[in-house]
Formats: C-alpha cells, structure tokens, sequence
C-alpha cells in the first residue's frame, strides 16, 4: 500500500497525523487495510479488524473518502469489502462508530444505530496523588484483559497485549480495578469497574499523553465521566455513533473511560 497517498487522502477531509495509526494497523494480522484508487491515486481509505471469540467480533474503521470523490458510493465499496474480510473470519457481529455523515451509508447495510460516543479535549488537571495507580507489568495482563472482556463482551487481548508496555493500572485493596493504555497516536483504552478508579485513570491519562495529542473518547452513557469532564468546563466537540450488524456483543459503558481511537472503540 502506498502509505504516503493514504495519509494524503486522510488528510484531504482533515484526518491528520495518522501515521502511526496506519504503520500500527499494518503491521498487525487480525488488521487489514483497504484503498480506493481512481487514475493511479489513491482516492479513499478503510480497514477492519477480527476479534477472536465464540463468535468473533469484527470492527469496520477508517472510511474515508477525498471530497471531490463523495457520493460517488467508494465509500460503500470500502464499507462492503471490510465487512466481506469480517465474515470470511466467522465474524458474528460487525461494528463501527459512525459519523452523521456516514451514518446512511452504513444504515444502507442494514447497520443499527446505537449509543453516542463523545470526543473531548484533555481535561487540565494533574494525575491525582491520593490514587493508587501504577506502571503496568506482565504479571497484571491476566486480570487486566479480563477487566477488559468484562467492560467490552470482547476478546481484544491481541490489541492490549502488543500496547501493554505502555499501560498503567489502578488498584483497590489486592485487586486491579482499571486500566488505560497510552497508545501513541493519542488516546487509548480506559477501563475501570468502579468511578473513582476510572476518573484517576482518566487523570492520569491526561498527565501522560503526549501533546498535541487526541484526547479521550468515552460513551455518552458513562454519564460519571461525562458529567466529571463537564465540572471542568469540558464539552464533547464531536459525537459518533456505535453501530452494529448481527448480535451485538454485551457491553458495560460504565466502564469505558476511553477508547482506543475512533475506529475501534
């Protein structure tokens, strides 16, 4: 794939600084990555990534098509070339989070439309001194992607266990409450069973991402978050859609304080 023309057509509908993201996906094999090209340029961008299980869960990501080439329906081909790669890897449900404006495309396949994700500013507050958190290390993954099963219906213990170096953890008493993992394009996974332990990751979270950097983005229903980011005078600046086809896995919003980006929440 000719990464320099993906970023370029990324770019053309204000998707920057997402090379990282690509060179992540790239590498990986439960990842694939799509384009859309017209004369020798590449003109549209999507990619999907399977999670294992029984049955598996598939995430459709990254649709974009360049402006001058909207409405042309790329974007429906890239959106029906993701989900044919989920089911020849037995995907049972195939999800994604939706633009308003991609909305109809993908409500076209017969995706239904589900709860609002917000997109947020890093929230100016330093991590909180009277939490117990701690660097992540291996003797932690178990529970932390159990936590992680538990808060999301996912297996995703490909995605963490490759991030793992870069992730903390919080502590209530002998047991791991939450997590977040610093992923480098910004962002990126915050779990938590209970409140508390969730807004001193979310804290955390802000003291350590590089800036400038994306900030979190978390399911409008964790209203604790919501309302706690809005003490601060931090509003949403964008809102996404979850989306599903098939049987959605169950899910606790609660317990998301941060996704890991946009694509795969």
């Amino acid at each position: 794939m000719d990464l320099d023309g993906a970023l370029a057509a990324n770019d053309a509908v204000g998707w920057r600084a997402r090379r990282i993201l690509f060179e992540f996906y790239g590498s990986r094999d439960d990842t694939t990555l799509f384009v859309a090209e017209l004369g020798g340029e590449i003109v549209g961008t999507g990619g999907a990534t399977i999670f294992p299980g029984a049955p598996a869960t598939g995430w459709v990501h990254g649709i974009v098509v360049r402006p001058e080439y909207q409405r042309t329906g790329l974007g429906a081909r890239l959106t029906g070339a993701s989900i044919e790669w989920l089911r020849a890897r037995s995907a049972g449900a195939v999800l994604l989070l939706a633009t308003d404006a991609g909305r109809p495309v993908y409500e076209r396949f017969g995706f239904i439309a589900g709860e609002r994700y917000g997109s947020f500013t890093w929230p100016t507050t330093g991590p909180d001194p009277d939490a117990t958190t701690e660097p992540m290390q291996a003797s932690h993954l178990a529970a932390v992607l159990a936590l992680d099963r538990e808060a999301t219906g996912e297996d995703r213990s490909g995605f963490i266990t490759s991030l793992a170096t870069s992730g903390w953890i919080a502590t209530r008493g002998d047991e791991i409450a939450g997590f977040h993992l610093a992923c480098q394009w910004g962002g990126g996974p915050t779990i938590a069973r209970d409140v508390a332990s969730g807004l001193a990751l979310l804290r955390l979270a802000a003291s350590v991402a590089q800036r400038p950097s994306r900030g979190p983005g978390l399911p409008e229903a964790n209203t604790a978050a919501v309302r706690y980011l809005a003490s601060l005078g931090v509003t949403p600046e964008r809102y996404v859609t979850r989306m599903w086809l098939g049987a959605p896995p169950e899910w606790r919003a609660g317990m998301i304080f941060g996704v890991f980006n946009f694509g795969v929440a």
